[in-house]
């Protein structure tokens, strides 16, 4: 189908650009060995383009951290290999990333990546990670999240970055999932088994 092949070209563009201006409609035909005028009959434009890559690439990071995490043996283990999957894909794919985390509205395959987070936190605390989540589990998993992004921004390269220098990306997400893991135990003191 020509709406995939466009995709797939826009989503390479990306990858290899520098900046969001690097990437125009004519760049995306380019790719896809199309007319300029052919992507119209698929997207009114540009920014319609990106849309449609962000939400992609959500659903693709969504599915990196379900694999990822399936591999570790205990619940902490597995929302820690979900953690590293998320900044991996941030430094594999830096403008990708960022026109990810800059959309105006937060695509459908985002929301479930942060269910996932609170899930794997509902888990950590012995809770069965298929019930509802409470406010407190919202906010412990976006709070995590918040910072797993500030480990992507900084941590894009494998040149060292600030306050990060001396420690590794995964030291880093470790302590970033105990901190999640005992504010929720403090929470919900009643529930932790």
């Amino acid at each position: 189908m020509l709406r995939d092949e466009i995709l797939s070209a826009a989503t390479r563009v990306i990858d290899v650009a520098q900046t969001e201006a690097e990437v125009s409609l004519r760049s995306i035909a380019r790719e896809a060995g199309i007319a300029a005028p052919s992507v119209y009959a698929h997207f009114e434009d540009r920014d319609q383009v990106l849309q449609a890559v962000v939400q992609n690439s959500w659903e693709q990071v969504c599915a990196q951290i379900t694999e990822r995490s399936k591999t570790g043996q205990t619940a902490r283990d597995r929302v820690i290999l979900g953690c590293r999957a998320y900044v991996a894909f941030a430094q594999r794919y830096p403008l990708r990333y960022t026109l990810m985390t800059q959309a105006a509205e937060v695509a459908p395959a985002a929301r479930r990546a942060l269910d996932v987070v609170t899930r794997g936190l509902l888990a950590c605390r012995g809770a069965d990670p298929t019930s509802e989540p409470t406010q407190a589990s919202h906010r412990s998993a976006a709070s995590l999240s918040v910072a797993l992004h500030g480990v992507a921004m900084l941590h894009r390269t494998d040149s060292p970055n600030l306050w990060l220098s001396d420690f590794s990306t995964d030291d880093i997400i470790a302590s970033l999932v105990d901190a999640a893991i005992l504010r929720q135990d403090e929470s919900h003191p009643a529930d932790h088994q």
